[in-house]
């Protein structure tokens, strides 16, 4: 079929039969002269989400974190779910963990796991979509809850006073885009020496020496896994202790993480129920656990987070943010604008739909510390922690309704001894045919 121009001639028979439209012009002055954000706010959806809720962990982190100009809200969700454990277990009014040190092994690790998919791709011609998907962002700021849990079992993790934020931390646009340089000119390197026959595992080391000392020239030296320190601190009570310990005990037993307990849900309508979901290529520990998760209905989402909450547990979770997000008043929830008004339908697509053409992917992770039922117990609204300072939301937190929920979230992350509650048997966690997405597919998306 030829293609079809835009006749010229209709634009005149457009621009008459708009003007005599009283909803098109009212809509005009609106978007031409106003902040649409303000002015199309549904009041009533605005009064109805109040941040009350009917059942709350009984501690939550403090204080508020910021990401900053970083796209680290997977790791500020992971440690912000890992102090509950610490504030309880010592007293703490409140504790800062370190997702800085989580952010420099990550880049590590990740330079090398690039470096071996490089290697393990040098066969693939240059232009193919796995290399270019490789190489458009090498060492990228975003990650998955398997990805943080992959650096805290290999390193650990640390309190904040033990390493705090340097400058491209809270700023990594100029390190990640002369790392990735690098790294990129490294690719090419690796694959004309193996095109040459050449062993290049010597060659990649030196690659790996370099791409480290130019993340502690940025970041700074962090502590090795296995090196002590001494975390210092004063309860509520005003009563100090410290305690000499390693990254790797910090994390197994102060905060009493162990990895291997927890299991992300999934909700992709575009796959069937009750499977898993890898992603193949997608991590960021060579030879480590792929990125994997449990395919399920959004009611049973919904459900996990119930009663995690009532178990007096947080839930750190992937949504599609900032989608219907109100950044001044704390507010998600698809009704909050009447886009109706200017005749702008922003139900045309289911999300299944929204995924397949490219319109909603998970982008950011924060957590949920509350959540309002009705009298049957059916989810209305929720409190989430996000990790982008006092001054966005309710003073760093926001509402969240349920069909927000329903529509925007696509992950949940839970511990396997919560699983007989949703009437699930761990076995399906050993899907020996699981759904295999390829590393650009939406589910493979970063959380920033």
């Amino acid at each position: 079929m030829s293609p079809s121009q835009i006749n010229v001639d209709n634009l005149s028979n457009w621009t008459e039969e708009f003007k005599s439209d009283a909803k098109t012009q009212i809509g005009g002055s609106v978007l031409q002269h106003s902040n649409i954000d303000e002015v199309l706010i549904n009041r009533d959806a605005e009064i109805a989400n109040k941040h009350i809720f009917n059942h709350k962990i009984e501690i939550e982190g403090l204080p508020v974190m910021d990401q900053k100009a970083s796209g680290r809200c997977w790791l500020f969700a992971s440690t912000n779910l890992m102090r509950v454990t610490a504030m309880k277990k010592y007293n703490l009014k409140e504790i800062k963990l370190s997702p800085s040190y989580l952010f420099f092994y990550d880049k590590l690790e990740r330079a090398n796991y690039f470096l071996e998919q490089i290697i393990d791709t040098h066969k693939e011609p240059i232009d193919s979509r796995l290399v270019q998907y490789f190489l458009t962002n090498p060492v990228e700021d975003g990650g998955q809850f398997t990805m943080m849990a992959q650096i805290a079992t290999k390193y650990g993790v640390v309190p904040d006073q033990v390493y705090p934020d340097s400058f491209n931390t809270t700023t990594s646009r100029i390190m990640n885009r002369l790392v990735n340089h690098r790294l990129r000119s490294y690719a090419m390197t690796l694959r004309n020496a193996l095109d040459e026959g050449k062993d290049v595992m010597s060659l990649k080391n030196e690659m790996q020496k370099e791409i480290y000392r130019l993340l502690t020239m940025f970041l700074g030296n962090p502590p090795k896994p296995n090196e002590e320190f001494v975390w210092e601190f004063t309860d509520k009570d005003g009563k100090y202790e410290s305690i000499k310990t390693t990254p790797l005990k910090y994390a197994t037993e102060v905060l009493d993480f162990h990895a291997p307990e927890y299991v992300s849900l999934l909700n992709d309508p575009r796959n069937k129920y009750n499977k898993m979901v890898q992603v193949e290529r997608l991590g960021n520990v060579a030879g480590g656990e792929p990125v994997a998760y449990l395919n399920l209905e959004i009611e049973k989402l919904s459900q996990a987070v119930v009663n995690r909450i009532k178990n007096n547990k947080p839930v750190f979770f992937g949504t599609d943010t900032p989608k219907f997000m109100d950044k001044s008043r704390g507010i998600m929830d698809i009704n909050l604008w009447d886009y109706e008004l200017l005749g702008y339908d922003v139900r045309t697509m289911s999300k299944k739909e929204r995924v397949v053409f490219g319109d909603s992917l998970m982008t950011h992770a924060m957590l949920i510390t509350a959540v309002h039922v009705d009298e049957n117990g059916k989810p209305v609204r929720y409190r989430v922690e996000n990790s982008w300072g006092t001054k966005s939301g309710q003073e760093g937190y926001y509402t969240m309704t349920q069909e927000y929920f329903e529509e925007y979230v696509y992950q949940v992350v839970i511990e396997k001894s919560e699983f007989a509650a949703l009437n699930l048997d761990v076995s399906i966690l050993e899907d020996k045919e699981p759904v295999v997405l390829p590393p650009y597919d939406p589910m493979g998306a970063l959380a920033l």
